[in-house]
């Protein structure tokens, strides 16, 4: 027997939606996930269809010292093409019009039921963003932290410079990431041809069926999404690994300036440390903020934007709570 209210909504969807007086509330996502990664991140169409391709130049000549009487040795440079895909993600919304017969505010009814939809896009591709692995899942695409997994590189020219190890050991760890969105350095991705976001249709009443395979009516809505990651510029991504956010808290002075030069190394490492942003997980942001409390603290500071929204930031750069980004993760060897 199909287990009923799975997939569907319910009677009882409509009884625990509706206030006192049988209306429809406004829906208030409680189990939205805070995700303002997608709202930094810029998007380009890509130069294939099913993704796209950058050529990053691998090394730059030198020039000669040219003594008189003598010639120079011809130089050049190397580059290298990185190929970045793209995936689908797609979802589809089918309300039984008898359902909808109940409501009080039809549009309200249906409105709502796309709104979780649409957030469950979005907690999605932050985690694609910050976890995707095309080698665990070849539909996916590689997120910040498989491009982070190579530790104490110390050449400015290779991959892996600006990732720096915190020192944290066990499996319940966590990872901070600088990021400078642009177009010519980190950015989302969509299919060359392709619509750029979300893509949402209302394809109207249809018949459906259920999962015993009988017919019904349903209002029908379908949403997709083509998108991907590319890093065109290693050094516009920094990342922290093996953070201990325990360190933080009960560290001795000397654990916690540790803990913190890491973000100071990563910070300076990247192309430009000024235009950076900081996004870490829910316990490291509720430790940056502690660190207010701190009367030696002169890195971590709080400022006010219009609407009286609170901004922590790290040596002057925004730091961000991000959902997505786990607080037990294993260490990177």
């Amino acid at each position: 027997m199909a287990t009923i209210g799975m997939d569907r909504l319910t009677l009882n969807d409509l009884r625990k939606r509706s206030d006192g007086n049988g209306k429809l509330d406004e829906i208030m996502e409680v189990l939205a996930a805070s995700n303002p990664i997608l709202d930094d991140m810029t998007w380009v169409e890509g130069n294939l269809t099913t993704g796209n391709r950058t050529t990053m130049r691998n090394s730059i000549p030198r020039p000669s010292i040219r003594y008189i009487n003598r010639g120079i040795a011809p130089t050049k440079s190397d580059t290298k093409q990185i190929t970045d895909t793209s995936v689908i993600l797609e979802a589809r919304s089918e309300v039984d019009v008898e359902w909808l017969a109940l409501a009080s505010d039809k549009e309200m009814a249906r409105r709502n039921e796309d709104m979780a939809h649409i957030e469950g896009f979005g907690q999605t591709l932050a985690e694609m963003v910050i976890y995707g692995n095309t080698e665990l899942d070849p539909d996916t695409f590689n997120g910040l932290d498989i491009r982070h997994r190579v530790l104490s590189v110390t050449d400015p020219t290779k991959p892996g410079y600006t990732t720096v190890d915190a020192g944290g050991t066990g499996n319940a760890l966590t990872s901070a990431f600088f990021v400078d969105w642009g177009p010519r350095s980190i950015t989302g991705i969509y299919p060359k041809g392709a619509m750029a976001g979300l893509d949402h249709r209302d394809l109207g009443e249809q018949t459906v069926e259920d999962r015993d395979g009988k017919k019904f009516q349903a209002m029908v809505s379908l949403f997709n999404w083509k998108c991907g990651l590319t890093v065109r510029d290693y050094r516009a991504v920094g990342a922290i690994r093996n953070i201990d956010s325990g360190v933080f808290k009960t560290g001795t002075a000397a654990q916690k300036l540790a803990a913190l030069s890491s973000f100071l190394t990563v910070k300076n490492r990247v192309r430009r440390p000024d235009k950076g942003i900081w996004y870490v997980s829910n316990e490291l942001y509720t430790v940056m903020e502690l660190f207010l409390m701190d009367k030696n603290n002169s890195y971590v500071t709080r400022d006010t934007i219009e609407g009286g929204i609170p901004v922590i930031r790290f040596a002057g750069n925004r730091v961000v709570k991000l959902d997505a980004i786990s607080d037990a993760e294993s260490q990177i060897v």
